[in-house]
């Protein structure tokens, strides 16, 4: 079993060696000089990083790096910040202005030659020739070495460690500048500098740092001291508690004072934090809360503007909230769906339009009644009531009949989202309709019986003896006795009323007006058609909050003004061998929200010498091409590639993994004698799958590093995969359409291409796929368009066909649903 495997082959962490969160800060420059040009504005961004830094506790929360420590307990991670370079240990003046000359002269000559020759500097460091072609020049070699040799000993001085030099700032920018052009040393810098930083250009408007958290801490109460060692999940969850009291306690509120523009005239502040990030949505949940309340105390005073009654407007927003929780009852009691999608929080503003609508509609036929010419319409309270239900049922059973239809209609998508949606939808508008026909005209009987005439009706507190008396004559009776004595009552209208009556009508009662208007209308009707058929998906990332909040600005600051930095995760994708089609039988996941389905393995996969060799060729060629740097992204010039074949030939030639640097120089495959049979893979992976990994930084086990891209299921190989780091995806934002389009039409041209390179070896080709769900997202944004359109469609030649069976009249239910078309092109 796999998860019993990665349980037994987990290490055991030491103290903070672990991620438990980050701490991002984003900066914004308000000056010509950018972030790095003046004193001031480095040393704002760097008291907000020593807010933490200098805490007397930060120690016990930092995520603590062993690597570099002689020490058991080890030290603080540094801090990935370009302000790193700006506060070294030391700073040697004359070596860093030796190397900015040396790349100067004959700029660009000396940096391509540096770019040319690095890769086989690096690898006879590692005695590892593959890189070199034999034909380099060896004193360019030398110079090339030389050259690397100074830029290390700068580099290692950068700990955040020292004191800001004033008069070595313009060198430190132009150092990086330079340093930005060479292949193996831009991952060192580009992390804190914007995309406009250059040599030409040595100033950057923006800049960003993140500090490290780390588990476990060495921290424990009485909860912390009651769960079981075993239950990751839960100890984890109590440290991501701890830590977020430690923070909320002791920095938020001066991380909000720094993020206030008033508080720099140089720079702008930005934050964001994992744990926090509940508090700031937290935030905008119970602003939105407060609109939508907003939203139905305005509904409910304008109800009882129009109804004239405190009693029916209060009756009215009763059932209409009602509404909800029923149709909640009837969708995941009564239909067992689990799908609850965040558009469904939506059909609280629905309901509140259409229920106060079908109220409107309601209570002025009540009010017709009593001025209606039958006197059978009057003759009692039964009668009146039965002329108002039948007036208005059949029309707003057709209106309900036709919007739940028209929201029914999503189930045309493949979205379950959508689905949950419509159907969610759909019940409300019906619930609201019953109440309306039975809470709502039982409460016109009451206010016809107790309200509508200004009878006293007491409270129940009241000392009055007669509670609640029935008005007599009661208003029917009175309207009754007016139409009997000739005394024909006249209507009063609203403005609204005789707006449309003397106005309106009066417009369009002339031919020529309304010829006017068909044309004009016709016109825009071609406009909104034309621009309605460019309809696409979104071109731009979403935008979840407004654009001035300071979360939003943070999210667009960084994904607009940075590059692709090294040090930045981007979205894994993985070329897998030995996975067929998921079987979809029984997935439906409005019932099942968390079935997708169940994997199914190859038969036909084998992972014998052959296909061992051809996928660390495969590795070596996804890594080393660099036609593919727009897509794969590339670390130290060769592209991120995860090749856990690498490692398991190292491991068959050499015994073990305990020399990384025998198995990153590769020389273990010269003889070609590394792969392994069939017939000893299982023994092999029995120990190659506790070895710790030589990529981790981590020291993480094989098959911990290679969790989703090694199928060992203990006793056989169910596929492999090879994974590669996307240039332009991450797996936290969301990129639009287009963009993301573009790379996952290269990821599945290079999944073709690996496919009819490896022909014949290992059984089956590779399938191409991302766990976190990008490229669906890809997809789904197309969906919504077509889904748009064809339920748009759909809902119109809906309301046609109920307009002509209610009003069986051709030409008012074809411009009706021209109008409608109108309104949706608009």
């Amino acid at each position: 079993d796999r998860d019993v495997l990665k349980k037994q082959g987990k290490k055991e962490s030491r103290i903070q060696e672990n991620d438990l969160d980050y701490t991002y800060w984003i900066w914004e420059s308000e000056t010509e000089e950018g972030l790095f040009g003046t004193k001031n504005s480095i040393k704002a961004m760097k008291e907000n990083m020593d807010l933490f830094m200098k805490d007397d506790n930060y120690d016990k929360y930092c995520r603590i790096d062993y690597r570099k420590s002689s020490n058991t307990f080890g030290e603080c991670l540094t801090p990935l910040s370009n302000l790193n370079m700006f506060y070294p240990s030391s700073w040697n003046v004359t070596k860093v202005q030796t190397v900015i000359d040396i790349l100067e002269t004959d700029y660009p000559k000396n940096v391509e030659l540096y770019n040319n020759n690095v890769q086989c500097v690096l690898g006879i460091a590692q005695n590892n020739t593959q890189f070199c072609t034999g034909e380099e020049d060896d004193k360019d070699i030398e110079r090339v070495t030389l050259l690397t040799n100074d830029i290390y000993a700068i580099t290692e001085e950068w700990d955040l460690s020292g004191e800001l030099n004033p008069d070595t700032i313009g060198q430190t920018n132009l150092f990086a500048a330079y340093l930005k052009e060479l292949n193996t040393w831009r991952g060192v810098v580009d992390f804190g500098f914007d995309t406009g930083f250059s040599i030409e250009n040595p100033v950057s408007k923006y800049s960003r740092a993140i500090l490290f958290w780390g588990s476990p801490l060495n921290i424990t109460d009485d909860e912390t001291s009651s769960i079981e060692n075993d239950d990751e999940e839960e100890l984890e969850t109590k440290y991501t508690e701890l830590l977020k009291t430690y923070v909320v306690d002791n920095f938020l509120e001066k991380m909000n004072k720094y993020t206030k523009m008033s508080y720099s005239d140089e720079i702008n502040s930005y934050y964001f934090m994992g744990i926090l990030i509940f508090e700031v949505l937290l935030e905008i949940v119970t602003m939105d809360g407060m609109l939508a309340i907003f939203s139905i105390v305005f509904v409910f005073l304008y109800v009882r503007l129009q109804v004239r009654s405190w009693f029916l407007a209060l009756v009215g927003m009763i059932e209409i909230l009602l509404s909800l929780p029923v149709a909640w009852f009837l969708f995941a009691g009564v239909f067992q769906i689990e799908f609850f999608s965040f558009l469904n929080t939506l059909c609280i503003f629905l309901v509140a339009a259409i229920g106060a609508d079908d109220i409107f509609i309601f209570i002025d036929a009540y009010r017709q009644s009593a001025y209606h010419q039958d006197p059978a319409v009057l003759e009692s309270l039964e009668s009146r009531m039965s002329w108002v239900y039948r007036r208005t049922g059949t029309a707003m059973a057709i209106t309900s009949a036709t919007t739940c239809c028209a929201f029914l209609c999503t189930l045309l998508s493949p979205l379950a989202g959508n689905k949950s949606f419509g159907i969610f939808a759909a019940l409300v508008i019906l619930v609201d309709y019953i109440f309306v026909m039975t809470l709502f005209c039982t409460a016109v009987v009451i206010y016809h019986n107790k309200f509508e005439k200004d009878v006293c009706c007491c409270d129940i507190f009241s000392s009055c003896k007669s509670r609640c008396k029935n008005s007599n004559p009661s208003p029917t009776t009175i309207a009754s006795e007016k139409m009997t004595a000739n005394d024909e009552p006249v209507q009063d209208r609203d403005r609204v009323s005789t707006f449309f009556r003397e106005k309106v009508f009066g417009l369009i009662k002339s031919p020529m007006k309304r010829a006017i208007i068909g044309v004009l209308l016709g016109a825009w009707l071609i406009i909104s058609l034309v621009n309605a058929m460019k309809l696409e998906p979104t071109k731009e990332t979403e935008q979840f909050l407004d654009k001035d909040h300071p979360l939003q600005k943070s999210v667009k600051i960084l994904e607009n003004e940075f590059p692709i930095a090294e040090d930045d995760i981007n979205l894994q994708v993985y070329f897998s061998w030995g996975l067929d089609e998921v079987d979809r039988k029984g997935v439906n996941q409005l019932f099942k929200p968390e079935f997708v389905g169940e994997p199914v393995f190859s038969k036909d996969f084998k992972f014998d010498q052959n296909c061992q060799t051809a996928m660390l060729v495969a590795c070596e060629e996804l890594r080393n091409n660099d036609d593919l740097a727009p897509y794969i992204k590339r670390v130290g010039a060769v592209g991120s590639v995860s090749c856990f074949v690498e490692e398991l030939g190292a491991y068959a030639k050499l015994g073990s993994l305990s020399d990384c640097d025998a198995v990153k120089s590769r020389e273990w495959k010269d003889d070609n004698d590394w792969q392994v049979s069939p017939s000893d893979l299982t023994k092999m992976m029995e120990g190659f799958i506790d070895q710790k990994s030589c990529f981790s930084d981590n020291e993480d086990t094989i098959l911990t590093y290679y969790a989703d891209a090694l199928g060992w299921d203990g006793s056989s190989l169910k596929y492999a995969a090879i994974t590669v780091e996307n240039q332009v995806l991450d797996p936290f934002g969301t990129k639009s359409e287009p963009v993301a389009r573009k790379q996952y039409d290269k990821m599945i041209e290079l999944a073709d291409k690996l496919t009819t390179d490896m022909v014949g070896v290992c059984g089956v080709g590779p399938r191409m796929t991302d766990l976190d769900q990008k490229f669906i997202f890809m997809n789904t944004q197309s969906i919504y368009v077509r889904s748009a359109v064809q339920s748009s469609v759909l809902g119109v030649f809906i309301a046609f066909a109920v307009l002509l069976m209610s009003t069986r009249v051709f030409h008012i239910a074809l411009f009706a649903s021209l109008s409608i078309m109108s309104v949706l092109l608009s």
